[in-house]
């Protein structure tokens, strides 16, 4: 576990774990993205982000984070203030993304993703 988030990889899906009280600049989005870019042995697979330690992001961080394709789909998991600050700017992701506040309802929405990858009406960006 890096001092920051946890990261796994396991059965084709990424996770990703934020540790109480982070604040995600650019250089920590940049590190977790570089860890999940080994976990997945070069393969373009879903993430599914738990984001109940988030306590902000940087600017920078932001828009480093729409700007990452290393995903097939990305589901946000949170419950608070910065969960619904996360769901508004990834709006603008070049990977299909969305907020739940329910994980089982987060990894329903990432298998349906894999199963229509390579459609060309792929789900877009929503709030659930």
């Amino acid at each position: 576990m890096n001092e920051r988030f946890a990261a796994s990889c396991e059965k084709g899906m990424l996770q990703l774990r934020w540790t109480p009280e982070v604040l995600i600049t650019y250089d920590v989005a940049v590190r977790a993205a570089r860890v999940l870019k080994g976990l997945s042995g070069g393969r373009v697979l879903p993430l599914l982000v738990d984001l109940a330690g988030v306590v902000g992001l940087t600017p920078d961080a932001r828009a480093g984070m729409n700007a990452y394709r290393g995903f097939s789909a990305v589901a946000l998991i949170g419950d608070g203030p910065m969960g619904k600050v996360v769901a508004a700017f990834s709006r603008r992701s070049l990977t299909p993304t969305a907020y739940f506040t329910n994980g089982h309802a987060a990894l329903r929405w990432l298998f349906e993703q894999c199963t229509r990858a390579g459609s060309p009406d792929r789900a877009q960006q929503t709030e659930r």
